[in-house]
């Protein structure tokens, strides 16, 4: 009797530090893992900064929106003001389709709900794709501008080129606009086809 009582508690004592040992391993290498995340602190004590952030809401004309940042921060005293790196935004309009919008850096107003997406702007909108280097969100006029190197494809009627072209998300109208005397530049595919 003797003997099975001792060797059920060398098996207990066993068990037990198996167990252990499988639970310190454990809980060591996520430790470790865990520490090997580096988290940059900014010296400048003004400032806010976070990565992969995401907004989302409602325009001030009822559209649905979502805005992402790998990278966004803000200064203290003014933190509805918002700047951001790879900026990827959809406005999902009313009539059900959507508008894809990315680029390099982006600034964010979150009382005003306005947008300005800078460097290497691409816009996706059915079956157009937008390029320019500034596109300007107004939320109150339910506009959008883009500007400087404006070029715009349509799988279905061609490309243009322009200084500027404003979109109204309202009225569903389309402005296009030259700098000095040059005119718009505007090369339509044969529709017979």
């Amino acid at each position: 009797m003797i003997d099975r009582k001792k060797k059920i508690l060398l098996l207990q004592i066993t068990i037990f530090l198996v167990a252990s040992f499988l639970l310190f391993n454990t809980y060591r290498e996520k430790e470790s893992e865990e520490a090997s995340i580096s988290i940059e602190s900014d010296s400048n004590t003004d400032t806010n900064s976070f990565t992969d952030v995401k907004y989302s809401g409602f325009d001030l004309k009822g559209n649905r929106y979502t805005l992402s940042a790998g990278v966004a921060n803000f200064k203290i005293e003014k933190p509805e003001d918002i700047n951001m790196k790879e900026v990827k935004a959809n406005f999902f309009l009313k009539n059900g389709s959507v508008l894809k919008i990315t680029s390099d850096v982006g600034f964010y107003n979150n009382v005003t709900l306005d947008m300005n997406f800078k460097e290497n702007v691409q816009s996706i909108y059915l079956t157009n794709t937008l390029f320019s280097d500034e596109l300007i969100y107004s939320s109150s006029d339910g506009k959008l501008l883009a500007t400087g190197n404006v070029r715009g494809e349509s799988v279905e009627r061609g490309e243009f080129f322009a200084d500027n072209v404003e979109y109204d998300l309202i009225n569903k109208t389309l402005d296009f606009s030259m700098f000095g005397n040059k005119q718009v530049n505007v090369k339509l595919k044969d529709q017979n086809k």
